[in-house]
C-alpha cells in the first residue's frame, strides 16, 4: 500500500499527512512559508504534503532570525532533530498500539533521502501520544522518529523486509556495478522495487539488496 492508497481508504484521517499539522500537534517549532524563524540556525525545510515519499524535496538549510528567505511555496520549515533514525510498524491490539517490527536506517551525510542501509533491530516499548489510538481503526500503521521525535505517520506499514531478512541496502541508478557485484560476493540478494517519487528526487531508487 501507498500513502494515497491511504488517503482513499481513510478521508476522516487525512490530516496526518500534512506534516505541518502534525509537526504543530507534536509541539514542534515550526512555520510555514515564508514565515520567518525566530531563533538562527538550522531547520529541516520540506514539503507540507508529499504522497510520494523519499524524502523528496527535503533539504537542510540555515535560516536566519526574523529574515524571509527563499523557500518554496507549500514548504515549511521544522526544527532540525539529530540521531539515528528508525521506522517502526505498529500494530492495534486491545487497547493500543504495539510494535510488531523496528528498523534503523542510515543516512548519505546530510542527504535525507538516500540511506546507506536499513537494519532490523528488537523492538522497545514506545509511549506514543494519545491522539495516536485515534487510528485505531486502521489496524497497522508506520511511525518514522529521529530519536524519540516523531517525524512521519503513515496509515499503512513501512517498507517491508523480505521474510527472514535482517539488513537492506538500498540501490540508486548511479550506484556503480562494482558495488553490486560486492554484495553479491557477500551472499546479499536482489529484489527490484523502483522508486523515484515522481521524478521528484535526483535519483531513482532501483531496489535493494538483503539478507
Amino acid at each position: 500500500m501507498e500513502d494515497w492508497d491511504a488517503w482513499k481508504l481513510y478521508p476522516h484521517h487525512r490530516w496526518v499527512y500534512n506534516k505541518l499539522e502534525l509537526s504543530l500537534k507534536l509541539g514542534y517549532e515550526c512555520g510555514p512559508a515564508p514565515m520567518p524563524v525566530r531563533k538562527s540556525g538550522y531547520y529541516c525545510v520540506r514539503p507540507i504534503m508529499n504522497l510520494g515519499g523519499m524524502a523528496a524535496q527535503a533539504t537542510i538549510k540555515y535560516l536566519e532570525k526574523d529574515r524571509i528567505l527563499e523557500i518554496p511555496p507549500a514548504h515549511f520549515w521544522c526544527e532540525r532533530f539529530l540521531g539515528s533514525q528508525y521506522s517502526v510498524n505498529f500494530e492495534w491490539q486491545e487497547s493500543q498500539f504495539v510494535p510488531i517490527h523496528t528498523s534503523v536506517g542510515l543516512t548519505e551525510s546530510n542527504n535525507l533521502y538516500r540511506f546507506k542501509n536499513w537494519r532490523r533491530i528488537p523492538n522497545k516499548e514506545i509511549v506514543l501520544p494519545e491522539f495516536v489510538n485515534k487510528f485505531k481503526d486502521v489496524g497497522f500503521i508506520n511511525i518514522e522518529f529521529l530519536e524519540d521525535k516523531i517525524i512521519e505517520i503513515h496509515l499503512r506499514l513501512g517498507e517491508d523486509f523480505p521474510e527472514g531478512s535482517t539488513e537492506i541496502i538500498p540501490v540508486y541508478e548511479d550506484t556503480s556495478k562494482e558495488f553490486f557485484s560486492k554484495l553479491e560476493s557477500q551472499g546479499y540478494a536482489w529484489l527490484g522495487d523502483y522508486v523515484d517519487a515522481e521524478k521528484n528526487i535526483p535519483k531513482a531508487r532501483l531496489g535493494f539488496y538483503y539478507k
